[in-house]
């Protein structure tokens, strides 16, 4: 009974999401091809949560910056900011689910941007081996739809590794950005 009881504990282990599976820290940055370059610059306290400011930079100079909760329920987006104006998502959006992600994985959410309503949906449609410039992973390809409500739609499918991030951007249109460096 003990080792039953011992094999099962080490296999709930085991299965357990590690800490890191969505990756925030001071300083952890990604470069993409783009050219964009994402990194942690803050954290901060917004809304009575902790949130993790991860700004974007862009070969044009061009910055924005997301504020990101990272909680049991998943991962948060509360707030952008761009050229010096904050827009708030009323409610928060779920940015990710809680982990660990898994095939037929699907979430969505309703929320409210400067007046207009938006609504992601988003699924995890299976593993996919990926090569990009930062190296070889097996990513879950995550299909994501965001759609205002005058119709308008953006899909893109984006290649996550746990306690990476995100290592390629793929649009409908053909696009694909991929990651060139990451740095803990």
């Amino acid at each position: 009974m003990r080792r039953l009881l011992a094999v099962a504990l080490l296999l709930g282990l085991s299965l357990a999401a590690p800490p890191d599976y969505y990756p925030h820290a001071l300083g952890m940055t990604w470069r993409y091809t783009s050219g964009e370059v994402q990194k942690f610059v803050e954290v901060r306290a917004m809304a009575g949560a902790e949130v993790w400011m991860l700004e974007h930079r862009y070969s044009d100079g061009a910055r924005m910056t997301e504020a990101l909760a990272f909680r049991d329920d998943g991962v948060w987006v509360f707030a952008v900011n761009s050229g010096g104006e904050t827009l708030v998502y009323e409610p928060p959006l779920l940015l990710y689910p809680p982990p660990p992600l898994k095939k037929g994985l699907t979430w969505g959410q309703t929320t409210r941007l400067r007046g207009q309503t938006l609504k992601l949906s988003a699924e995890v449609l299976g593993v996919a081996g990926v090569r990009v410039p930062a190296g070889r992973f097996n990513a879950f390809r995550i299909q994501t739809r965001l759609r205002a409500e005058g119709g308008a739609e953006s899909v893109v499918d984006l290649y996550f590794v746990p306690g990476v991030g995100v290592v390629r951007y793929a649009t409908a249109d053909g696009g694909v950005i991929d990651l060139v460096e990451f740095v803990r």
